[in-house]
């Protein structure tokens, strides 16, 4: 008795066809994935980029500040740096430390109502009142007393923080940056 065996090459196929299929279809979605988040990603890095410059910034205005303060032998270090919250940044005219950061005393820089930063054709960041154009962030640098130094002097150090906010894709960014100036002369 011979045993007739059936193989139907068409069905295996066909199957073989729909496995290959699905790899590829897998392969390329995995691709574009990875392609999304890259892009995705290099833009977050670019805007945290540029909010730690601005934060860098705003310490590097406060230090001018004291470093001119220091040079002045009629001043002491500490002259324009009382404890408060302020807008710091350049102007045509110069440097900007201006105390009406509202509301007064904010202490966050996102309830802060006028610490936007607005970006003009010659590419520096101004805080301006009457900016039509806002950049996704917001500068606030707060001066306070520092840690007494043992015990031996009133004002000898002066904190300051500069704290940067933006929004990106509906999610909220918060940086800060501290630093302590001292009497150093």
């Amino acid at each position: 008795m011979e045993k007739l065996i059936f193989t139907d090459k068409k069905a295996q196929s066909l199957i073989e066809s729909v496995v290959a299929i699905s790899i590829v279809v897998i392969a390329i979605i995995g691709i574009i994935s990875v392609g999304i988040t890259h892009v995705s990603l290099g833009g977050q890095s670019a805007e945290r980029v540029m909010a730690i410059n601005l934060a860098r910034e705003g310490l590097e205005i406060v230090s001018a500040l004291r470093n001119s303060n220091a040079l002045d032998p009629d001043q002491s270090w500490s002259y324009s740096l009382e404890n408060g919250s302020y807008r710091v940044g350049f102007t045509p005219a110069g440097l900007l430390m201006s105390d009406d950061a509202s509301p007064s005393e904010v202490s966050a820089v996102e309830d802060c109502t006028n610490c936007s930063l607005c970006q003009h054709s010659d590419e520096y960041y101004y805080h301006d009142d009457f900016c039509t154009e806002t950049t996704p962030f917001k500068r606030l640098i707060i001066i306070e007393d520092g840690d007494d130094l043992g015990g031996n002097c009133s004002d000898c150090e002066k904190k300051v923080t500069s704290l940067i906010y933006w929004e990106e894709r509906g999610r909220d960014h918060t940086l800060s940056f501290e630093t302590r100036f001292t009497d150093w002369k």
